[in-house]
């Protein structure tokens, strides 16, 4: 399944072009056109091996998803996977998803990819149908303009991630459970997540903006560097959060370490009191039979007395000592 865009100068925007149609205008130098692919089928891989030309690994990332981001440089084209983001059931545990978009920029057409549906490629398109002069800037402004999108739907799911830190490092110090160290290590995942999305589309777009590819013309490839300057930022926010989930990580077990001393602490004083206690009820519960206060008769209350005395001595003891 495909969309097509293409412009002529003296055609204008058409949008409703067959595969026939694409291999036609595509002969025009003069026309810049914009295939974007979703789910890629055998008529999809015919289309591309046949008009564009692609090299069969190009064709094999496309049909297989990658791990990484990656640029590379082929006869015709080069070849650009990159990455897109979106928060996925944030509100439980700030999950984050990538998409990937693989991009073909050639002389004067550009091929997008991708198995799911991406966010800013439909902003894109949007801005075109509604007479943009994006295709009226060649092929690598178009893929500018697709990469910046992409880029800028970045902020609100750092933001929304940067917010879950907070909260978490808030809960870590009001009332730790088990939920917290869950949330902590699901922000963990996401981070190194995160961490390995930014940073090499950073090193990608940075060698786009150096001017290596005579695909991005030299007056556009400044452009590029705004990407390179925005992806930088977000690394850096990812960068910090990192630290603060560390130090959570640290934090949790020391609160919880603390935590236990408290209740062991509280539970020593409790049967250090009782010891004494213990003593002296285990004197008198002694089966003997000459032992002169068990006849007395005041003995059972003076027992008990003297017992109440020493746990109240113990128990201010132990307060004037901030033990308890």
């Amino acid at each position: 399944m495909f969309e097509v865009f293409a412009y002529h100068p003296d055609k204008g925007l058409q949008t409703d072009l067959t595969a026939e149609g694409v291999a036609e205008v595509i002969k025009d130098s003069r026309t810049l056109l914009w295939l974007d692919l979703m789910d890629l089928d055998d008529a999809d891989v015919d289309l591309l091996t046949s008009v564009f030309n692609l090299h069969p690994l190009t064709v094999e990332d496309l049909i297989m998803p990658s791990a990484r981001t990656k640029v590379e440089k082929f006869a015709d084209y080069m070849f650009l996977v990159m990455f897109a983001l979106e928060s996925h059931d944030a509100g439980l545990h700030g999950k984050v998803k990538t998409l990937e978009l693989d991009c073909c920029l050639g002389k004067n057409y550009l091929i997008t990819c991708h198995m799911q549906p991406v966010p800013s490629l439909s902003v894109c398109k949007d801005r075109i149908r509604k007479q943009s002069p994006i295709l009226l800037q060649g092929a690598d402004m178009l893929l500018y303009s697709i990469l910046d999108s992409c880029v800028d739907s970045y902020f609100p799911v750092i933001n929304d991630f940067d917010n879950l830190v907070d909260e978490m490092s808030d809960e870590l110090f009001r009332d730790p459970t088990q939920e917290t160290l869950k949330k902590i290590y699901h922000l963990k995942n996401d981070v190194i997540s995160l961490r390995r999305t930014i940073g090499p589309q950073a090193d990608v777009i940075s060698l786009l903006q150096r001017g290596d590819f005579e695909w991005i013309s030299p007056s556009n490839s400044v452009y590029f560097r705004n990407i390179y300057d925005n992806l930088i930022r977000l690394n850096d926010i990812v960068g910090t959060s990192r630290e603060v989930i560390a130090g959570a990580m640290e934090a949790y077990v020391s609160v919880v370490s603390n935590r236990l001393n408290e209740i062991m602490k509280t539970l020593t004083v409790i049967a250090t009191i009782m010891m004494p206690l213990t003593l002296i009820a285990s004197i008198y519960g002694m089966n003997f039979k000459h032992m002169p206060e068990l006849n007395h008769p005041l003995g059972y209350y003076s027992v008990l007395g003297f017992m109440a005395l020493v746990g109240i001595s113990m128990v201010a003891y132990f307060k004037r000592k901030n033990w308890f």
